[in-house]
């Protein structure tokens, strides 16, 4: 059964569903790939394909699209990506760059706020200004929000309102983005470890609370969940005479201006299920998760430990979607711009602090017989300072390790 998940503060245990409300039209949340309406990343619903260069083979052309808009995106596989091309994507293609190695990469775009003054290393948002609430300062950065109402009290919370020019550095609904990729082995090779790819949408919709005296509106951060990349041109009769890999892939394009490191481990967890930590070396936003072998479900929401930049109180990643059984979730904040004494870089994870989740794989990823070993990678989306600007980007996809789970004897760990 498909079971739409998303994780919200304050909540425990597992199979849990909800639904995200978006202003893109009332409710207007939409699914990622086969998600269905209660997914958090709100990014839109998004289609990927991979389409063969002549004979199916590694050289092939990567096509996706979505109907919401996109700040930047990632690819990841299961099985190496010897390189890419730089992406065409229609304005957007001007100013989105790419970088990566491994079993993917990761794109977005160097200006953030543009229009706008956004400083370097601040959220684009500047508090109040009193009188309160008549008023505020604006925000620095375009798709901002403000304080439009409230005191701040039980009876009559602040409410915020977007406001501001529509950013321009995006990938516009609907538009197709199309990218050269070669793959190091040919699709067409299947048996018990077939190529898996996904696409990886970050975004930053609007997202919509109830309070007791009327709307409040923010700005949130999102990297979709895994969105499977159709490989049906790679499979049955399309394969045959399938033309083979060639020595020597061309360089990958673009520039790294994320250029994070982030490690970690999926473990045993003491009551049951799996443990997953991790730490990354600069501030994030947002982040991904996917693996070669079949999620459940994520379990209790992420927590943040550790006292960098904001200290013991950042929580922002705290909503996490995606659909199982399947491949892997996403997770994000509603809210990207708030900042305060606590939390100086806003709602988000600084660098240096880590980040913990239960997750239940489908089975104990423990070794089978014959079977490929369990894998897991991350993606992560943060804000590069570039020059006098703030970029957002996802990474390449990172290794997490699978440890602690031994071999198997008959489906069971030893």
């Amino acid at each position: 059964m498909i079971n739409s998940f998303r994780s919200e503060r304050g909540w425990r245990g597992r199979r849990r569903i909800a639904v995200l409300v978006s202003i893109a039209g009332v409710l207007g949340v939409l699914a990622l790939g086969s998600a269905s309406p209660a997914s958090a990343a709100n990014i839109g619903n998004c289609k990927a394909k991979l389409t063969p260069k002549g004979k199916p083979g590694p050289v092939a052309t990567l096509k996706w699209t979505c109907d919401g808009t996109a700040r930047a995106y990632s690819v990841g596989a299961n099985k190496k990506i010897k390189s890419f091309g730089a992406p065409s994507a229609g304005a957007a293609g001007g100013f989105l760059t790419c970088s990566g190695s491994g079993v993917g990469f990761g794109c977005g775009v160097p200006d953030r706020a543009s229009p706008g003054t956004q400083p370097p290393g601040t959220t684009g948002w500047t508090a109040p200004v009193p009188p309160f609430p008549s008023s505020t300062a604006d925000p620095l950065t375009c798709g901002g929000f403000k304080k439009v109402a409230g005191t701040g009290t039980s009876t009559d919370p602040n409410r915020n309102g977007i406001v501001g020019a529509p950013c321009t550095q995006v990938i516009a609904a609907g538009t197709l983005v199309t990218q050269k990729v070669t793959l190091g082995t040919n699709p067409c090779k299947g048996g018990k470890d077939p190529l898996q790819m996904y696409l990886f949408v970050g975004g930053e919709p609007p997202v919509t609370s109830f309070t007791v005296t009327g709307d409040s509106t923010t700005v949130g951060q999102f990297v979709s969940e895994p969105i499977p990349v159709s490989l049906k041109a790679f499979k049955g009769k399309d394969c045959l005479g399938a033309s083979k890999a060639k020595k020597g892939a061309k360089k990958s394009a673009g520039v790294d201006n994320f250029p994070i490191s982030c490690s970690g481990s999926i473990t045993p967890a003491p009551t049951g299920d799996q443990q997953l930590g991790f730490i990354c070396s600069r501030n994030i936003r947002a982040w991904a998760l996917y693996s070669n072998k079949t999620i459940d479900i994520p379990g209790d929401e992420p927590v943040v430990v550790g006292n960098s930049g904001g200290g013991t109180n950042e929580g922002g990643l705290d909503q996490c979607s995606g659909t199982f059984p399947g491949n892997g979730f996403g997770c994000g904040i509603v809210d990207r711009q708030v900042q305060s004494s606590a939390l100086p870089n806003g709602q988000g994870v600084s660098g240096g602090n880590t980040i913990e989740q239960r997750l239940g794989f489908s089975s104990v990823p423990c070794q089978r017989k014959g079977q490929p070993k369990t894998k897991a990678w991350l993606i992560a989306m943060g804000e590069p300072v570039i020059g006098s600007n703030a970029g957002a980007y996802t990474s390449a996809p990172m290794p997490i390790a699978v440890s602690g789970f031994g071999k198997c004897k008959g489906g069971k760990k030893k």
